[in-house]
């Protein structure tokens, strides 16, 4: 079978991957380098501190980050906010947080399962400390945990100088530039196109550069681009910075009121944040965040920045479907990479035909006008 996968972000290049595994022939079309889009990332694998996006205490949540300058928000996608709007406060059916957890539990178990072939990754199953500086927000994200469907397992830390904590033994982290550079070696055998794809037709036709190339499926993997098929997707940017410095923490770290991750990896520390509803490649933001994570650690040395567009769909569950020929894979928002292996694996599922749907997960793909 011969697939065309457009976009060479982490669900992209894990879906090539579990496609070259069943023998497809597999092109992926990326305009930049591969996992370009995903790069900026905490590496924190994370599926279960999930965010419900269309939810009144959400859109508090988001008002709030604004006072603090740790949001903003320069431009959304129109039928992103109608979405969110028309299914405000709706709850998902019961199946949909089945799928999640199933979701959850794989991708969990793969980063460990690639670790134990080869560990060139940095991964390490330290766990996650979700830090708070206000008392009355640690008791709310006690509550919220004991809430949550996922029922993870957490236990409450005293952490120097803040509230507390809530601490995540089950969760685990990787370096996201050197797990890009394993993942690439895994998928040697696909042909990379780095151009920029015009339009994608249901009857699997790519066009690009004045050239147009048929395949049997195309996976559609392109974030935020998938805006322009009609998909009710948003783009919340994020910067990621590496840096040199000493960790004031012992675990992979998150300032629960501020948005900042910070995560120690063998060669440096990374240090990420920002959830701006902002479309465009101005950066000049950044730099808050840096600020923000000098609580938890000592920085001498600033290495680079990298910066990347969540995809999220208007609730904040993954969109994963079939139109055709055509199968689509995004929205997993802030959780891209938690949930990326569980995503390629469904999605090389879809292009097989082993499946027609993902249940709520296709909500807005069947019945849907797409502009392919």
């Amino acid at each position: 079978m011969k697939v065309g996968i457009v976009g060479g972000g982490i669900v992209g290049l894990f879906t090539a991957y579990y496609l070259l595994k069943e023998e497809a022939e597999v092109t992926i079309f990326e305009k930049d380098f591969l996992g370009s889009g995903s790069i900026h990332a905490a590496g924190l694998i994370e599926p279960y501190r999930f965010d419900r996006i269309n939810t009144t205490g959400m859109i508090i949540k988001m008002l709030r980050y604004i006072s603090k300058r740790v949001t903003s928000v320069k431009s959304l996608n129109k039928a992103w906010v109608i979405e969110l709007l028309k299914n405000l406060d709706k709850e998902p059916p019961t199946e949909a947080w089945e799928t999640m957890k199933e979701m959850a539990l794989f991708s969990l178990k793969e980063y460990r399962r690639l670790a134990e072939e080869k560990n060139d990754f940095d991964y390490e199953e330290s766990g996650l400390l979700e830090i708070y500086s206000d008392e009355k927000e640690l008791e709310k994200g006690i509550i919220e945990e004991k809430k949550s469907p996922f029922r993870p397992k957490f236990e409450i830390m005293e952490v120097k100088g803040f509230a507390g904590g809530i601490y995540f033994p089950e969760l685990s982290k990787v370096d996201t530039h050197k797990f890009i550079d394993r993942i690439t070696k895994e998928i040697k055998d696909a042909k990379v196109v780095n151009v920029n794809v015009d339009k994608v037709s249901k009857d699997a036709k790519v066009y690009y550069s004045g050239k147009e190339e048929k395949f049997d499926k195309v996976v559609l993997s392109a974030g935020v681009w998938l805006r322009n098929v009609g998909l009710p997707i948003t783009a919340f940017k994020g910067y990621g910075y590496r840096v040199k410095g000493e960790m004031k923490v012992n675990f992979p770290s998150v300032l629960a009121e501020l948005g900042v991750a910070v995560v120690k990896n063998s060669d440096f520390i990374k240090i990420t944040g920002g959830f701006d509803g902002d479309f465009s490649s101005d950066s000049s933001r950044a730099e808050i965040f840096l600020n923000y994570a000098k609580s938890l650690v000592n920085i001498s040395y600033v290495y680079d920045l990298y910066m990347g567009y969540r995809p999220c769909s208007p609730d904040g569950f993954p969109v994963i479907g079939k139109a055709e020929n055509v199968v689509i894979s995004t929205g997993a928002c802030r959780l891209g990479w938690s949930y990326a292996p569980s995503m390629g694996n469904i999605t090389t599922d879809l292009v097989l035909d082993r499946r027609n749907d993902v249940g709520y997960l296709s909500r807005f793909i069947g019945g849907r006008n797409l502009s392919l």
